[in-house]
């Protein structure tokens, strides 16, 4: 059996804009980042309205937290961050 050869990207294929990363303009000097929107937009099928509104603003709330603490069990501290949060929206 032949292996396939190695494809190289093509300096045609155009490289995707990130978001929120620093990024250097024409000169060379770093531009900071657009603001990141504190609330997802209202828009798409149902489902992604429905967690656009629950879900992703608490959930990413949750990631930062682990992206600052980085715990060895960053999976159960989300889990009991949610829950917690959970409570607070229950109650209010």
């Amino acid at each position: 059996m032949k292996p396939s050869p190695a494809v190289a990207p093509s300096a045609a294929t155009p490289t995707a804009q990130r978001t929120a990363t620093p990024s250097r303009n024409t000169n060379g000097i770093i531009e900071a980042p657009p603001p990141l929107p504190a609330k997802a937009a209202a828009h798409g099928a149902p489902a992604r309205r429905y967690l656009n509104e629950k879900v992703t603003g608490v959930l990413l709330e949750g990631m930062k937290k682990l992206a600052v603490e980085q715990p060895e069990d960053p999976l159960r501290v989300l889990g009991e961050y949610l829950l917690q949060r959970s409570k607070e929206v229950e109650t209010s």
